[in-house]
């Protein structure tokens, strides 16, 4: 899936004469070089206009780094390895003089995937930065956004914690949808347009930031507005060997009338066969994402009884339900929604991801107020701020359970 959408997008983004890099009203520029290959950017330039730093490493490595970020990259070789995943890459970076250059498609489909805090602009060709890029990097970050305000006082912003076995977890934050994959639109009537990808995506961004701000490893399985297949959000999760799998989404109604657009809540599900024919509703609705891949993306339809059975005699199942009660007991405290406590259902998204694992519908957008809330900024981050709570905690109550045990 990799390999495919970064082909896709070597083809389809043609580089500019020079890479501009916008964060708010402040424009940075760095040259593009052309050669008979492809186009490249400076190394040296790229990292420092990003906020980041960069090293020589032996044996023709090169190492820049974004924020929590490491990207490794081989004089001559077409592969890039951010933190633990090699990535393919259509050029090799190369070297002249002192000056290590490296291919452009690295600032389109590289760093917006895997450094938190960026999006290339396709219709632009622009890369674009975020308040919460190179955090630990740059001494005296901006000052937030109005959407990255500090959340009500209803949800206190998660502090640092020390894992008592002083080990630290990986999470992986899974933003629903993305790409062609819309996901729901709404809502019903009138209100606020909303579309599931992009508030997923929002959300994703702000729980990753709140985690990493408390010392937290994360990783999205997206950054971007790009399709990732079903079956690899689980297996990003498996090669990064994350504790935790949360997938964000925006739940929907089944019908169009006036009764659907009276639904509201929120809900959080782990994987398990349904048990009530609105959790089935849910599950169908999440799975049909599948119609967007094709071919090797595709899944195979693995049974579901065969997973359950591999996960260790149910031990992720019986996690998973403590992680969702443990974020539905969070949106308790402020959320205007009703609350639709922990459901199970046979999501495509979890079926993979062989860690405790669950999935979060943070709201109707079909309803229209509550699509209204969806799209506030600052509610935004209150919920971003209640779900990194509630991963904290349930990390501190699995530390004392299983200690330093293999992860």
């Amino acid at each position: 899936m990799i390999a495919a959408t970064i082909l896709f997008l070597q083809v389809a983004v043609l580089p500019p004469q020079n890479l501009v890099i916008r964060q708010g009203a402040t424009v940075k520029v760095v040259p593009v070089i052309g050669t008979v290959s492809g186009s490249y950017v400076r190394a040296d330039l790229l990292a420092v206009a990003l906020g980041g730093t960069v090293a020589d490493a032996p044996n023709f490595h090169y190492r820049i780094r974004l924020g929590d970020t490491r990207l490794e990259l081989t004089e001559g070789v077409p592969f890039i390895r951010a933190d633990s995943v090699i990535v393919p890459i259509g050029l090799p970076p190369l070297r002249s003089g002192k000056t290590f250059l490296v291919p452009y498609q690295m600032v389109v489909a590289v760093i917006p995937r895997f450094a938190t805090g960026f999006n290339y602009d396709v219709s632009t060709r622009e890369l674009m930065m975020f308040s919460s890029v190179a955090r630990r990097v740059i001494e005296t970050p901006p000052s937030p956004s109005p959407v990255e305000s500090a959340p009500p006082s209803s949800v206190e912003a998660p502090r640092s914690r020390t894992p008592r076995t002083g080990q630290r977890r990986m999470v992986v934050i899974d933003a629903g949808h993305g790409g062609p994959d819309n996901g729901m639109t709404g809502p019903i009537g009138g209100g606020p347009r909303i579309v599931e990808k992009q508030i997923t995506l929002a959300v994703s961004r702000l729980v990753t930031q709140e985690l990493r701000n408390t010392g937290v490893d994360v990783l999205m399985t997206r950054t971007t507005d790009t399709l990732i297949a079903l079956s690899d959000r689980g297996r990003i999760a498996n090669r990064n060997k994350a504790d935790l799998f949360v997938s964000i989404h925006v739940n929907a109604t089944g019908g169009r009338g006036a009764a659907a657009a009276r639904e509201r809540g929120y809900e959080t599900y782990f994987l398990a066969e349904a048990k009530s024919e609105d959790a089935r509703r849910v599950e169908q609705m999440e799975n049909e994402a599948v119609k967007f891949e094709t071919g090797s993306n595709a899944p195979k339809g693995d049974p579901l009884s065969f997973i359950i059975n591999d996960m260790a005699q149910n031990e992720h199942l019986r996690e998973s339900n403590d992680l969702a009660e443990t974020i539905q007991e969070g949106f308790r405290r402020f959320h205007p929604g009703r609350d639709r406590g922990v459901q199970q259902a046979n999501f495509a998204v979890l079926r993979g991801s062989y860690m405790p694992a669950v999935l979060v519908e943070i709201g109707f957008g079909t309803n229209s107020a509550e699509a209204e809330y969806l799209s506030d900024g600052v509610n935004q981050r209150q919920i971003a701020t209640s779900v990194a709570l509630a991963i904290l905690d349930y990390l501190e109550r699995y530390e004392a359970r299983v200690g330093s045990g293999p992860r």
